[in-house]
């Protein structure tokens, strides 16, 4: 298998952020300098370019990322393209993830699990929102494991899979932008952009649009993902970052129900999660 074109963007908010993209060799810059909808973070500059940008290339891997991409993950983007072909030519993906915070991945069931745990309403609102538009899913029961959790959009991945990214939320974006509606789609559109607690008081739909990707990988079937090692990215700030052993085991256990359908793996993680979550904390090394 020939090596696929791979365009990996950093988006540029500022003038600064543009200079070290324009210096970090390899880089291509996605120009978000004029932000006029910083309500939405990434989900604007990616969004103009996917629907009013050049074509893309169906063949080749499009990336999209923060300013923060390389602090968070420690790659550049020779890493990032080298793994892409790699994993391209060698398992066939369609999608690559470099999802940092592994604990956060790890420790719980799934990322609106994760999301719940800090912004309570969260699955509500969104289930609310899958059902709206006729695609429901049963977010406090599915499971993921590396091979599903995308965290900030950094993941890698053909147009194909972008174009499923954007149908699922660009309902969201009109939903949200929209003003009129019957009293249960007013409730709705409160719910998803309820201020969180997130500094600045970022919009839930943000956070709803950013596991857009999970959602995907985690219902259908069709798309190969492989996630780039995520355990020796930057871990959260929370006390799940003490446990890395634990976090490594509860991985490897999601993944394994996900693999079997085994119940005995999904016990043995509710297990380990219970026990460490009862366990005092312990101070350890950034």
């Amino acid at each position: 298998m020939s090596v696929p074109a791979i365009h990996l963007h950093l988006i540029a908010y500022s003038e600064a952020t543009r200079a070290t993209a324009l210096s970090s060799p390899g880089w291509l810059v996605l120009d978000n300098l004029a932000n006029p909808r910083p309500d939405w973070f990434e989900y604007w500059p990616i969004r103009e370019r996917l629907l009013h940008g050049e074509p893309l290339d169906e063949a080749a891997f499009y990336g999209f990322f923060s300013p923060k991409f390389t602090a968070k993950t420690g790659l550049d983007h020779a890493a990032v393209a080298r793994f892409v072909a790699a994993q391209v030519q060698q398992a066939g993906a369609d999608v690559l993830l470099f999802s940092p915070q592994p604990d956060m991945g790890a420790f719980f069931l799934n990322v609106f699990e994760q999301g719940e745990t800090f912004d309570a309403g969260l699955i509500d609102a969104y289930t609310r929102y899958l059902a709206h538009i006729g695609r429901p899913a049963p977010l406090r029961q599915l499971v993921m494991d590396t091979r599903q959790v995308v965290f900030s959009n950094y993941f890698v991945a053909r147009p194909a899979f972008w174009r499923e990214w954007l149908a699922l939320n660009e309902p969201l974006f009109a939903l949200c932008e929209g003003t009129g509606g019957d009293a249960g789609v007013q409730a709705l559109r409160r719910d998803l952009t309820v201020p969180t607690s997130y500094a600045g008081g970022v919009q839930r739909k943000v956070f709803l649009m950013e596991r857009a990707a999970s959602l995907l990988l985690a219902t259908q079937p069709q798309w190969k993902s492989v996630p780039h090692d995520p355990f020796g990215f930057g871990w959260s700030t929370s006390r799940l970052r003490e446990h890395p052993h634990e976090a490594f085991t509860s991985d490897a256990l999601k993944r394994a129900w996900r693999d079997t359908g085994w119940p005995e793996y999904m016990q043995a993680f509710a297990a380990v999660r219970e026990r460490f979550l009862a366990a005092p904390a312990t101070r350890r090394a950034a």
